[in-house]
């Protein structure tokens, strides 16, 4: 399982941009994307799995499952969460 920061506010029908995010400046998008491995994307607490694509005009994007989307809950409760 791979972990992905996202801005869940940058979408295009639905799916996340990715590539234009600075702190993704050196992610490998390529190799996730073929890893075929479950991707999360992580913003704060919020989760939403889905998997790494290539857009023509967007370059990497996230393409998301919306009906997953869940509130992460780390324990102990006083120690930040994975994002």
């Amino acid at each position: 399982m791979i972990a992905i920061k996202a801005d869940f506010n940058r979408l295009n029908n639905g799916r996340l941009i990715l590539s234009r995010l600075a702190i993704h400046e050196h992610t490998p998008f390529e190799e996730i994307a073929a890893s075929h491995d479950r991707v999360m994307f992580v913003q704060g607490e919020d989760i939403v799995s889905g998997f790494v694509d290539r857009d023509p005009e967007l370059g990497w994007i996230g393409v998301a499952d919306w009906t997953t989307q869940e509130i992460l809950r780390s324990y102990p409760a006083d120690s930040p969460s994975i994002a």
